[in-house]
Order: structure tokens, then sequence, then C-alpha cells
């Protein structure tokens, strides 16, 4: 039996700026009129604003600005999404509760999203902030079996398909910092942590931990964030409707992975990352092992590697790590 309250909610989202009868909604979910005049009441309780109006029924006019498990649902239903969904109100890491989905059986694809991490973590082991703030903590789960050689680009193109989303279905200023940051102004929005299980001949369990700035006020963030982070609302000088931002970005993720594994991803993602190369002309400071290579950013190889052109004309290639921009090769002198 599908759960009232997203029934109810899809309903209401579905019909925009129109009325719901009571009538309507008590014969889809089969219960009185006075068994959904309750329902509505609860939903109010937990910041939802719904209008009611005599012989025209309801409205939805407000969502509430936290993350709400029925509400992202209703999305993902009205998106036709595939997807399922583990939400909890605290977790130690979502990357950590998809493994253990995973471990566990669970079905793929599933999102796990989270309000708030006790132990949120980045690339490399750092710590990720991870209040329950208005931001977005969430990690997917997929079982690709497929050779890790072909997996190899899989972390550039998810980026480049959340970036694309930013820019064209938020309509906000975002690019890709190789290798998985999404940033804006210089200034991050996003990262991306990728984690594989893998047998001798195939990629066994894939994890996408994401973690996006949405609502978040910046005056609340430690001191060594504000100067180095951003937000979308803060890009978009409102706050965003989190719960419908959710939804979109985990179809925009399922989507991905979907054309990744096709191979239809060859045909975009050089496109895309002309399109949003944040290092694109800027000379920049990478590491090859223990050698520090400055060159001027030029795109990436079919393997998702960093190319570096070198001040004598060479390329030199970037495998993996961090890089940092620069104006001119005499900035990074060591």
């Amino acid at each position: 039996m599908p759960e009232t309250d997203v029934v109810i909610l899809k309903a209401l989202i579905e019909a925009r700026t129109s009325f719901v009868s009571e009538n309507t909604l008590a014969v889809e979910l089969g219960i009185s009129r006075v068994g959904v005049w309750a329902r509505l009441e609860k939903l109010r309780q937990t910041g939802f604003v719904v209008e009611a109006v005599r012989h025209r029924g309801y409205r939805l006019i407000g969502e509430p600005p936290t993350l709400n498990e029925d509400l992202i649902k209703a999305y993902l239903e009205l998106g036709r999404s595939s997807v399922g969904l583990i939400f909890r109100d605290e977790v130690d890491s979502t990357n950590t509760e998809a493994e253990r989905q995973l471990a566990d059986g669970h079905l793929i694809p599933f999102a796990v999203i989270a309000r708030r991490q006790t132990k949120g973590r980045g690339r490399m082991g750092r710590p990720w902030h991870s209040e329950d703030d208005g931001n977005l903590y969430s990690s997917f789960g997929f079982r690709p079996q497929m050779p890790p050689a072909q997996m190899q680009m899989i972390t550039l193109w998810m980026g480049l398909c959340i970036c694309n989303f930013i820019n064209l279905g938020l309509g906000l200023p975002a690019m890709v910092k190789w290798p998985n940051d999404i940033v804006s102004g210089g200034r991050k929005l996003s990262g991306i942590l990728a984690e594989a299980r893998v047998d001798a001949d195939r990629t066994r369990d894939l994890i996408f931990g994401i973690g996006l700035n949405v609502n978040s006020h910046m005056e609340t963030w430690p001191p060594d964030m504000t100067a180095v982070a951003t937000s979308l609302a803060s890009l978009n000088k409102n706050p965003l409707k989190i719960n419908q931002v959710t939804a979109e970005l985990i179809q925009t993720v399922n989507n991905a992975y979907e054309r990744y594994i096709s191979g239809e991803y060859k045909k975009e993602i050089f496109d895309l990352w002309t399109r949003y190369d944040a290092l694109k002309g800027h000379v920049v400071k990478g590491s090859k092992g223990k050698e520090i290579i400055v060159g001027k950013a030029d795109g990436i190889d079919e393997h998702g590697n960093l190319l570096l052109l070198l001040e004598n004309g060479q390329v030199q290639k970037i495998h993996a790590g961090e890089v940092s921009i620069g104006t001119r090769p005499e900035t990074f002198a060591s």
C-alpha cells in the first residue's frame, strides 16, 4: 500500500497552484475525509504550508526548509525514479552506510540521504563538515560488474553531470575542478568521494558520496571554510527547495551512472569537460609521485588524467592527487 503522506504530497505537488479536493484524496487513499484532514494537520506540524479553501480543497504553498523523507519520495515518484531511498536523521557517514547496505544485499540502485553526519569524510580521509544546516549529504550504491580498467572515467563523468545539472537545472554557475570538486567563483560547492570494492577482474560494488552545500548559511561555518566554500543559496541569493533539489540530484546521478555503464558517456564527456573545466588556461601545480610539476592545464586524456603543458612544450599527465591554481609558474617555486 502506498505511503499515505507520500500520496498526498505527490497529488499536491502535481496540482501545482491548483486545488486538490478532499474527496479526491480520500478516494485515492481509501480513507475518510476526516482521515485526510488529520494527515494534512500532521504535515502542517512538520513545516508544510497547506492552504484549505471550502468547496475547493487543498493546495501546497510552502515546503519545510529541511530534508523530509516523504517529500523526497513524492518528488522521486513524480519523476518516475527507480532509485530506492534510505533516509537517516543522523549517520556516521553516508558512504559507510551505503557500504553496509551493499553488504546486506540491498537492491540497487539506492541513495542514502542524511540530515547530519558524525564522521563525514572527504578525499584522503579528511573530515567533512556535516552539520544539519541545510546541506545535502548523500551516497549512492551500485554494482557495476565491470572490469576496473573500464571504470577510470566514472568519477569525472559523474562530477560533470552534477555540474551540468547545477548550471542547466538550477540556473546557477558551477565548474569542475579536477579531479572531483565542483566550484563556483573559485569556492567549493560540492565534493565527490568514490569508493569501490574490486575483485580480481571486476568492480563488484561502487559507492558515490556527494556532499553539496545547498541552503547552509556561510556565517555559521568554521572560519577556515568561509574563504574556500560557498553554497547554492548564496549563488541564488535565496534558499532553494532542498527536497526537490535532492530528488533531482538523485535522478541526475542515476541517469549518469546508466549512461556510463552503457558507454553512452563517451559521446559527451569531452564536450562537457571543455564547457566546465575550472582549470582551463590556468597555470597549476600538481604532483607526480614526489615530483612537483608546474604547467598550464590543457584538458584531460581518455583515461581522465589531467594534462599539463610545460614551459618547454612537453605535456605531462597527472594521474591522481590534487592541483592548485596560480597565475604564473614562479608562484609555485619550491
